[in-house]
């Protein structure tokens, strides 16, 4: 009988702070909300798929970060991997590669039997990261792999991937071990190796920017800048990055928005407790980014003061995000 009393309150301690363990979870509360923001615009479904280049509605419909939202309609089992100027890229099921056209119209099949992780097109040819962490160079005209070089293997990647880069002189390849590898055409090889970071788990490059000698590179632990031959690194454990008007802004895991100089200086941030921010969206000197727990955070980029509008988002739904606008679950919000 003693037995049977002590275990039953053991097991009513355990429950008690398993409830006051939840229940004191610590939740984003702005002091001041300046209003509402209404999500006016309607998608056909609900997003179903993201990465750093599209989303895929649950009716299959493709949103592209260039374009917004498309007139194509994807079979089931197609990966968005890229967009050109004229054309689209997919893969089905880690096998064909497939090139259509904006009426949706099949223009090339490539049979391909290795799974594409990011990629981007660019004429006919297409630099890709596949999931073993290989490197591959492809010329959609002749059929033929120009370029094919393996990395070490991964065990855990960070839902974002960045996509590769392509110049008429150059490749940059955001590699899935937190590193960036800079191809030369004329070459043939890789002729420029930029460690961005070494941790073993989730370090795939999440963010690219390149411009000319300005290169800008991000894991989920460290921002990295290179300069012709000078680099520069940020250690901070972050959600999202942008290049923005030769200024670098961060969302970080402790709820701040930070602004740096070019060269990784930080110049101004912006705390907001306990908040889950995603997704970047700078439009009229003014920062957009969606609050987890359903706010919308607008940062004048002229003061740096932050203004929270609440929303009527469902909570957990999916989130895409392109130059203007912020697509989520059914909805979508363009700044202008």
């Amino acid at each position: 009988m003693n037995r049977l009393i002590i275990l039953r309150n053991v097991m009513v301690v355990s429950i008690c702070i398993m409830i006051w363990g939840c229940s004191s979870k610590k939740h984003f509360e702005p002091p001041l909300v300046s209003g509402e923001m209404v999500f006016d615009g309607k998608l056909s479904s609900a997003i179903e798929s993201t990465s750093r280049e599209g989303a895929v509605l649950a009716d299959q419909t493709l949103i592209s970060f260039q374009e917004g939202i498309t007139s194509l309609v994807l079979e089931k089992d197609y990966k968005f991997l890229s967009q050109d100027e004229h054309y689209f890229l997919f893969q089905k099921q880690c096998k064909d590669l497939l090139i259509v056209d904006a009426n949706n119209k099949n223009i090339q099949t490539i049979p391909y039997d290795q799974c594409v992780l990011s990629a981007r097109l660019q004429g006919d040819k297409i630099a890709m990261v596949l999931i073993d962490n290989t490197l591959v160079y492809y010329n959609v005209k002749d059929s033929q792999t120009i370029f094919s070089q393996k990395y070490a293997p991964v065990i855990a990647i960070n839902s974002y991937l960045a996509s590769p880069y392509i110049s008429s002189e150059y490749i940059v390849y955001p590699d899935l071990e937190g590193k960036v590898l800079v191809y030369s055409i004329a070459q043939n090889k890789i002729i420029k190796d930029i460690l961005v970071s070494s941790d073993k788990f989730f370090n795939n490059v999440i963010y690219l920017y390149t411009q000319n000698n300005y290169l800008v590179a991000a894991t989920s632990k460290r921002v990295s800048v290179v300069i012709d031959n000078r680099s520069f690194k940020y250690d901070i454990d972050l959600r999202d990055v942008l290049f923005y008007k030769n200024n670098i802004y961060v969302l970080s895991i402790e709820g701040e928005i930070i602004e740096m100089d070019h060269t990784l200086n930080p110049l101004r941030r912006v705390k907001l407790p306990f908040a889950i921010l995603s997704g970047i969206v700078i439009q009229d000197n003014k920062l957009y980014t969606l609050e987890k727990g359903g706010y919308v955070i607008e940062l004048d980029l002229a003061d740096f003061v932050p203004k929270v509008y609440r929303s009527k988002l469902k909570k957990h739904k999916g989130m895409f995000y392109n130059q203007d606008t912020i697509f989520y679950d059914r909805v979508f919000k363009r700044f202008q």
